[in-house]
């Protein structure tokens, strides 16, 4: 009889420090949840005013677009062409980033909001200069399809982070085409 009344009273505390330990979770992701969620949305908000030439506007979301690669999550109207949300998945998961593309369907500029990518390789990526140099900088003026060097492409791709540059390549590729089809055209 001893026994069994020391395991209900094992079971019984445990279930209360279970119960006490998920609302203390749940109060700190409530009181937590809305200052991430604001910091995310300015940081998407930078870079989408960073992905554009001086002097060009950010519209409007646009409620409908085309998109043949499930990469594109959403697209922006602007005085001089598109900007493109994209998602393509990269060594890590999912690679969050912003492209801007003008009127000429040319990619005017690139941000990459959120990753996972591994330090010092696929996150090299996401930096403003490595080895001198920016990885994004080599997409600017591009408009036909995009490949890796290793893929007989143009793009040289991070050391040690292949497939972090053929994401993002991906990515490249999937807002010039969205942009080209709602310019009523196609990439070569």
């Amino acid at each position: 009889m001893k026994n069994r009344k020391s395991g209900l009273t094992a079971v019984v505390t445990l279930f209360l420090i279970t119960a006490v330990m998920a609302g203390l979770l749940a109060l700190v992701n409530s009181v937590t949840a809305g200052p991430i969620a604001a910091a995310q949305r300015e940081k998407t908000e930078r870079a989408l005013s960073g992905v554009l030439r001086e002097g060009v506007e950010l519209g409007e979301q646009l409620e409908s677009f085309p998109d043949e690669t499930g990469l594109v999550e959403g697209v922006y109207k602007t005085s001089d062409g598109y900007v493109v949300e994209v998602t393509p998945s990269g060594y890590g998961g999912e690679i969050h980033m912003v492209v801007g593309v003008d009127g000429a369907c040319t990619v005017t500029g690139i941000q990459i909001v959120t990753h996972s990518e591994t330090a010092s390789l696929g996150a090299n990526a996401a930096a403003d200069n490595v080895a001198g140099r920016s990885f994004r900088e080599q997409f600017l003026g591009a408009g036909d399809q995009l490949a890796v060097t290793k893929d007989g492409g143009s793009i040289d791709a991070l050391t040690g982070a292949t497939m972090t540059s053929r994401a993002v390549t991906q990515g490249v590729n999937a807002a010039l085409a969205c942009a080209a089809a709602l310019e009523g055209g196609s990439l070569q």
